[in-house]
């Protein structure tokens, strides 16, 4: 296996399809569960912190779909068949968190579906995801994106742990005791 590549070139099969694939996801997710939809996106709470930990992710995301126009797939490489593995467990995983989250009852700490295993499968899932896009294009600048993105998104999920803890209680100190924030053990 060579090691990753710091080329560019435009590419009608490349990384901008699952790239933008996993964003579609999202949209799909709130026209088919509009309440879920629209907790999922409620900013009423944010402070200082949660926005700036947000408008970085949002630039981040920006960044990586507009770069991933520029990476092809390494096609007949392992590193493509790698990527493509974990791209297509991790959109399985992350399209079920969408149902999960979106058929809990609103009011309550979540813990059906994949949150039994995760408190934050919806993040976990579209890291991975995009990890499977980073090896499938061998891509340095790809991943050189997707490091300050996770640590921006880590930001994220520590300003809804606050606002779960403080909205939802016992119940969710609880649910945060007996279950991992990113997924089985970590």
């Amino acid at each position: 296996m060579n090691t990753f590549y710091f080329t560019l070139s435009p590419a009608w099969l490349g990384g901008w399809i699952p790239t933008v694939f996993l964003v579609a996801i999202q949209f799909v997710f709130m026209a088919i569960f509009k309440d879920g939809g629209k907790r999922a996106v409620d900013t009423s709470w944010y402070g200082p912190s949660e926005w700036h930990y947000a408008n970085t992710t949002f630039v981040l995301q920006v960044a990586m779909i507009v770069l991933s126009v520029f990476l092809p797939f390494k096609w007949g490489t392992a590193w493509f068949v790698v990527g493509t593995i974990i791209y297509v467990v991790s959109t399985i995983m992350f399209v079920w968190s969408f149902f999960s989250y979106g058929r809990a009852p609103k009011g309550e700490t979540i813990r059906n579906g994949v949150y039994r295993y995760s408190r934050n499968p919806m993040y976990f899932f579209y890291l991975t995801g995009m990890v499977g896009v980073v090896v499938a294009c061998a891509s340095a600048y790809l991943l050189l994106l997707l490091v300050p993105y996770a640590v921006a998104t880590h930001g994220v999920i520590l300003g809804e742990e606050r606002y779960c803890a403080k909205t939802y209680g016992d119940s969710y100190l609880d649910y945060k005791a007996a279950t991992p924030r990113y997924f089985l053990f970590f």
